[in-house]
């Protein structure tokens, strides 16, 4: 376990009265989504994870060193109404999502390690007595997969940056004849042979 916990987390564990929980940070279109296993509010830099609980089922939490994909699942139960709604209305595919592990003391957390950072996938959410959502966080090893469509062309930069123009010529230049080293005559123009090496073309 020593092995996911930073030394400073560690330190904190050794006192009395702090507790351990998870906590999820997920980036839906109208807003964050926060919560953590534990009960009540928690507080982090700024921002509030709402108490669920049990933090339903995590699974493996998997790391290493060479460039490839990694995936965590992440089952939350116990939702609030409010988070529901959210899941079933929201646009969350690629947005980003992170798991932590976290050290808490009197509501408020003192230490949080970061277990795994991605973005949200495939979600699921069974409805019964409780609402259970199952989500699925890829890293970024991920996109390494996926084919890259974009092009070097100003409509395509300003889909991604509006108002940037840096591509806005890119057509002309295309086209555009360079002239070089002889007067009138554009580069791989047919060129011409007539000199040996060493010695500069006679022009008339």
């Amino acid at each position: 376990m020593d092995a996911f916990l930073s030394p400073r987390m560690q330190q904190w564990l050794r006192r009395p009265n702090v507790s351990l929980v998870l906590m999820a940070d997920l980036d839906f279109a109208s807003g964050p989504v926060r919560c953590h296993s534990g009960a009540g509010d928690a507080l982090w830099q700024g921002k509030t994870f709402k108490g669920i609980g049990v933090l339903g089922k995590v699974g493996p939490v998997k790391q290493g060193t060479q460039v490839q994909p990694y995936r965590l699942r992440l089952t939350l139960s116990g939702l609030p109404q409010d988070l529901v709604a959210v899941a079933l209305g929201e646009h969350y595919q690629n947005r980003p999502g992170a798991l932590y592990l976290a050290a808490v003391e009197h509501s408020q957390v003192i230490e949080a390690d970061l277990l795994f950072a991605g973005r949200m996938d495939v979600m699921t959410l069974q409805m019964g007595d409780t609402a259970t959502l199952q989500l699925d966080l890829n890293s970024r090893g991920v996109d390494w997969k996926n084919a890259r469509n974009r092009r070097y062309t100003d409509a395509d930069q300003q889909a991604e940056h509006p108002g940037d123009k840096f591509f806005e010529f890119v057509p002309q230049m295309a086209e555009k004849a360079i002239f070089w080293g002889v007067p009138g005559q554009p580069v791989g123009g047919g060129g011409g042979g007539g000199g040996r090496a060493g010695r500069p073309r006679q022009h008339k």
